[in-house]
Formats: structure tokens, sequence, C-alpha cells
């Protein structure tokens, strides 16, 4: 899966979504963000007493474009995201890179609820939604992987239609490994991936 065609094409998919002409363009929006997120869970080694380790994706960055639109308090919308991450065994004192790596192109939708806003035009929303992703591990192949996220948005105005976003949420996922990936001894469970994406936004 070559990712950077992928994002390309996401992209310009959005673009398009985005650019499409109705009664009601300006309640039309397009964000670009940049995300950095760390795992957890995906898999538990059932062969000692102790914490025992997993295997799971290391922190990585991330690329998610979107496109909503809002009436007066709710919003909804479409976001891709797009991201490469080392597999990697995190262990009591041991973390290390074990070789191959993941791809991700995840499709987005969510429902977003504006719960205040300040007399300079700063506003704060909670977001919410499932998460559908198809996962490539290096030489085992495709999976999907369902989830769901959710979190907090805060948008500050820059000038005209321009505002800058930050969002903090997480998401829930299946496990990014099927069961013949795994050694001996150690059984999936679900991924857990925590998040923070800062990025710009422009419409109403």
């Amino acid at each position: 899966m070559n990712l950077p065609r992928q994002a390309c094409v996401a992209v310009v998919l959005i673009a398009l979504c985005a650019g499409m002409r109705t009664s009601a363009a300006a309640q039309w929006g397009i964000a670009l963000d940049v995300q950095r997120s760390a795992y957890g869970g995906s898999s538990k080694d059932t062969t000692t007493n102790g914490p025992g380790g997993s295997l799971r994706p290391a922190k990585t960055q991330a690329i998610a474009v979107r496109v909503d639109r809002h009436w007066n308090r709710l919003a909804v919308g479409l976001g891709v995201r797009v991201a490469r991450s080392a597999a990697v065994l995190d262990a009591p004192d041991i973390y290390v890179g074990i070789g191959g790596e993941f791809t991700s192109v995840e499709v987005l939708p969510e429902v977003r609820w504006h719960v205040a806003r300040s007399s300079k035009g700063a506003a704060l929303e909670l977001y919410g939604g499932p998460v559908i992703g198809m996962w490539a591990f290096e030489d085992f192949g495709n999976r999907w992987v369902p989830g769901a996220t959710v979190g907090v948005r805060g948008a500050f105005p820059i000038f005209d239609r321009l505002a800058l976003s930050l969002r903090i949420g997480g998401s829930v996922l299946r496990s990014v490994f099927r069961d013949g990936e795994l050694p001996q001894g150690v059984v999936t469970k679900p991924t857990r991936r925590s998040e923070i994406a800062l990025g710009l936004r422009y419409g109403r």
C-alpha cells in the first residue's frame, strides 16, 4: 500500500466534496490535521505471571483531511486518516522494534456538538463516531480494523474563515493483529489509541 498515493487520493476526493456548490455552501468547511498518536493493548503475553508484555503499533504521526457541515450547535463530518507505524515489543524494561510495518487508511464519520464559545470566537466541541480502518501489516497482508473514537475539539479563529483546530481524543479499535501472526501464548486484545492533533480549518 503506497501511503503518499493514498494521501493524495484522499485529499483530492475530499476537496471535490468540499467544493460542491449548494444553497448553503457557507456552512461547509474543510480541515487538515497533523496528528500524534500513541497505542496500547493490541495483544498480551499470557505466558508470564506478571504484567507481561505486548506487541503493538509504535507511536506515530498521521495526517487527516476532513469535511464538515454545521447546523447551529450540531456538525457532521467525514475524515480520512493515513499513517504508518512500526510494530514494537513493549514489556517491563524492554521497548524494541520487532520488524515489519503497519500502513493504515481510516474513514472517520463523526458528529460534533458545540458546547461553548468565547467572546473572541473560540469554540469548544465534543466529537465522536465510528472508525472504519483498513490496515496492512508488512508480509501479512490487509485486515479491517473497525472501532470508535471520542474527544474534544477547540477552534481558535485566525482571520475571516480560517481557524486553528486542536483535537484531543482517544479510540478503541479491534486488535490490529490476527491470531496466526502472534507467537504462542500471546493473545489479541483491543487496540487503544490516544491522539492529539493540530490543524487548520477553512469555512464558516
